[in-house]
């Protein structure tokens, strides 16, 4: 059954365009919304089942299916998007190098190379705060789907004098170190692109005359807070013919981020309405495969 997009009608902002979404019509309800104001206190939620999750995100089997980037494809239409994401969140692939939680440690890894220092920690303070990213991102129709084609990839700003003092110098042996640290700091922003692949421009780099999509265009640089704030920005860079942004003042870009795709057996919840849906987080972007294609 076709999975509808997320959401809600949003009022028109200074572009004047809007964003539609529909409830999911099919899922299961396993923990609560995490709901409120527009900003949080900065707190950590009650609606983390942390149990329910620690044996969902169990280490991935060697011969797990994993996700490819030839399972999607660029300047695709909103209306496959939708297909392609429900064949994603229904199939047995997840992303490569997924967090697992690790019973021996009592914390969730994230698979990174021996010689950057081996897995990163993945510190319960961004697995929540992503969630209340992705949500808030859903309901406010700044994305529509998470997995690499819209909300799928991420960026990291870090305050300059943080970046100078506590993790500049950091040598390449010791990279997940830099990673665990980061990944707790309350300080940490994470810069999404959305609407990746989704089809927006016309073969003149002019934006194709869809309020939907202009919308999209307009709302694509979402910026999460890791400090329990429930709190998401926007960015907009007028001299990139994508609005691609990856400036942010006073802080550092780091263009090596994270990425999430939602999928039924997926470690971690988002809440849409009454349903709950399920993603992954990794280091890894999905590679190519040998044979293209397989949907």
């Amino acid at each position: 059954m076709m999975l509808r997009k997320h959401g809600a009608i949003l009022l028109a902002l200074w572009v004047g365009l809007y964003a539609y979404a529909c409830n999911p019509n099919e899922s299961e309800t396993y923990t609560a919304a995490l709901g409120g104001k527009a900003d949080q206190a900065g707190l950590p939620s009650e609606g983390m089942n942390w149990a329910q999750i620690e044996k969902r995100c169990q280490k991935p089997a060697a011969d797990e299916p994993i996700i490819y980037s030839d399972d999607f494809q660029w300047g695709i239409s909103a209306e496959a998007m939708a297909q392609s994401f429900e064949k994603i969140y229904y199939a047995d692939k997840r992303l490569s190098g997924r967090a697992y939680y690790d019973e021996e440690t009592r914390q969730y890894l994230l698979p990174s190379d021996d010689s950057q220092g081996g897995p990163v920690v993945l510190s319960p303070r961004l697995i929540e705060n992503v969630r209340r990213h992705i949500e808030k991102a859903l309901l406010r129709g700044y994305a529509d789907y998470v997995f690499f084609p819209d909300m799928g990839h991420s960026h990291l700003f870090i305050p300059e004098d943080r970046w100078e003092e506590e993790y500049k110098s950091t040598p390449v042996s010791k990279m997940s170190s830099m990673y665990s640290r980061l990944f707790d700091d309350p300080e940490l922003l994470v810069l999404y692109h959305t609407a990746e692949q989704l089809q927006m421009l016309d073969e003149d780099s002019e934006l194709l005359n869809d309020r939907h999509l202009r919308w999209r265009f307009f709302t694509r640089n979402v910026v999460g807070d890791n400090a329990y704030l429930a709190r998401i920005d926007l960015l907009h860079e007028p001299t990139h013919s994508s609005n691609t942004s990856r400036k942010l003042a006073g802080h550092q870009y780091h263009g090596s981020g994270f990425g999430i795709s939602a999928n039924k057996d997926g470690c971690f919840p988002y809440v849409v309405g009454e349903f709950t849906y399920w993603f992954d987080i990794s280091l890894s972007d999905p590679p190519p495969s040998e044979v293209g294609v397989d949907f």
